[in-house]
């Protein structure tokens, strides 16, 4: 299980919990009410890393470094998550989260807090897993309002679930979502466990 929180005792404690429960089909096109999803070929996944690629060098940007995707880990997964405020869990419910969706958000966040930028990034979950939505924004400091040992920049964390596919509707872009002021450490251990768990997942 993942936890991510804001570090504060008591009553203002807040934090998100997901946990993975089990790995589900390994591929192939899936139905979770009135939304319809599919697993990408090897072959599209190779054609978009292409892509990608290209881009960044037309863009002057560095090289992701990533490496391949586990082809045999790629699939859905059986995924319940809480949020919490004190000692009560406010909301919960079970999701279904494709495996690429934990790996690319652990790579794409590992790569925003290992970036230098004057002006505020994000990064975000992708739109494969219609149900979770996780969005990181880092901000640089006024670096005259710094003093010697401060963080050169601040994070926040948003993550929303779209509660309208476990009704059997279509995404309709609406839930229950928390939002968190978090540490760089704390956000990447996050991503990681995340990832690790699943990896693991039977």
């Amino acid at each position: 299980m993942a936890i991510l929180d804001n570090g504060r005792p008591g009553p203002g404690y807040l934090a998100v919990e997901l946990k993975i429960d089990k790995r589900l089909q390994a591929s192939g096109p899936f139905n979770r009410g009135q939304v319809f999803s599919w697993d990408d070929s090897p072959e599209l996944d190779d054609i978009m890393s292409d892509f990608w690629e290209t881009l960044r060098k037309e863009l002057n940007l560095p090289p992701s470094n990533r490496p391949p995707i586990d082809r045999s880990k790629v699939g859905w997964l059986n995924c319940t998550i809480k949020f919490i405020v004190g000692e009560n869990i406010i909301f919960q419910q079970g999701l279904l989260v494709q495996y690429g969706t934990f790996w690319d958000w652990f790579y794409s966040v590992q790569e925003l807090l290992h970036s230098e930028h004057e002006e505020e990034k994000t990064c975000s979950s992708g739109m494969e897993s219609p149900e979770l939505c996780m969005r990181l924004s880092r901000t640089p400091y006024d670096p005259d309002l710094l003093e010697e040992g401060d963080p050169r920049y601040g994070c926040s964390m948003f993550i929303c679930v779209d509660t309208g596919v476990a009704a059997g509707e279509h995404v309709s872009g609406n839930g229950p979502g928390m939002f968190l002021y978090v540490g760089e450490t704390a956000v990447l251990t996050f991503a990681r466990e995340l990832l690790e768990e699943a990896h693991q997942a039977g």
